[in-house]
C-alpha cells in the first residue's frame, strides 16, 4: 500500500497560516490519542469507536457526495465543520456550507463514485485513500466541461467529535495531469524539488498509524526560483499541504 496527494493550497499569499492551522488540529489530535485507556476493555472499546468513525467516513463519501442525499448531513457533520479543498475557492463551512459544496460539486459532475481503497485510523482522525470517479458536464471552479470521464486519486483526513465529522482536509494526487520526465523521476523528487524552490522546507502535520500502516500530512514551502512540472519560475512564495500512506515493513 502507498499513495500520495498533494494540494497547492496557499499559493502567494505571504504569512499563510496553513501550518499554524494544521498544527493545531494535530495537538487536539495528540490529547485524544493520549487518553486511551490502556487496559483490555479500553483497548477493545477504542477499536470499536475507531471502526465506527471509519463507517461515518464511508457513509458521508457514499451517501452525501456520491449519491446526493444532503439530509444525511444534519446526522453525520458537526454545526461547526470546516472543510479544506483545495479545489474550492474558499473553505467550506457548517451544515449549511457543506450541503452547498456538495450541490455545486454534483452540478458539475455527474456519475460520481468514490471507490474507498484504504482506511487508517488512530484517536479521533480516520484517513481515508481512494479514487473519485466522475463525468464532467458543468463548469467546475473556472473549468470548461468536458464531457469525459476522469478519475482523481484523493486522500482525506477526517477529524471526528462526538460521533460527528468535525473538519477536514482534502489532498489530490500530484500526477495527475501530464507525465514526468522519467529521468527527472529517477533523480528523486526532492531533488527536483529543491532545484525549483532553493529554500524548500517541508515540516510534518500529523501522522496516524494502525497496525503496520501509516498517514502522514506534511507543509512544504518554499520560492518558486527554476522550472517545475513544466511551469515557468515565478519567484512567488507557495504553500502547499500533501499527504501520503504508506505500510512499513518490520
Amino acid at each position: 500500500m502507498s499513495s500520495a496527494a498533494v494540494s497547492w493550497w496557499a499559493y502567494a499569499k505571504p504569512g499563510s497560516d496553513l501550518e499554524d492551522r494544521l498544527r493545531a488540529g494535530t495537538r487536539e489530535v495528540i490529547r485524544a490519542r493520549g487518553s486511551i485507556d490502556p487496559s483490555g476493555e479500553g483497548r477493545r472499546k477504542a477499536r470499536c469507536m475507531l471502526e465506527k468513525n471509519k463507517a461515518l467516513i464511508r457513509r458521508w463519501l457514499d451517501d452525501v457526495l456520491s449519491r446526493g442525499n444532503l439530509e444525511w448531513a444534519d446526522e453525520l457533520f458537526a454545526r461547526n465543520y470546516n472543510l479544506h479543498d483545495p479545489s474550492f475557492p474558499h473553505d467550506v463551512h457548517g451544515l449549511e456550507g457543506v450541503k452547498r459544496y456538495v450541490t455545486a460539486y454534483r452540478a458539475a459532475f455527474s456519475n460520481v463514485r468514490f471507490a474507498v481503497e484504504d482506511q487508517v485510523s488512530e484517536g479521533d482522525t480516520v484517513v481515508t485513500s481512494g479514487a473519485l470517479r466522475e463525468t464532467q458536464h458543468g463548469e467546475f471552479v473556472g473549468i470548461a466541461p468536458t464531457g469525459e470521464e476522469v478519475t482523481v486519486s484523493g486522500i482525506e483526513f477526517d477529524r471526528v467529535l462526538s460521533g460527528r465529522i468535525d473538519e477536514a482536509w482534502v489532498g489530490y494526487h500530484p500526477f495527475a495531469g501530464p507525465a514526468l520526465d522519467p529521468e527527472r523521476i529517477k533523480d528523486g523528487i526532492i531533488a527536483v524539488m529543491g532545484e525549483a524552490f532553493p529554500d524548500l522546507r517541508i515540516a510534518e502535520a500529523d501522522s496516524v498509524r494502525e497496525g503496520d500502516k501509516v498517514a502522514f500530512c506534511w507543509v512544504i514551502s518554499g520560492t518558486h526560483e527554476g522550472e517545475f512540472l513544466g511551469v515557468a519560475p515565478t519567484d512567488a512564495q507557495i504553500e502547499a499541504m500533501g499527504m501520503d500512506t504508506v505500510r512499513v515493513a518490520d
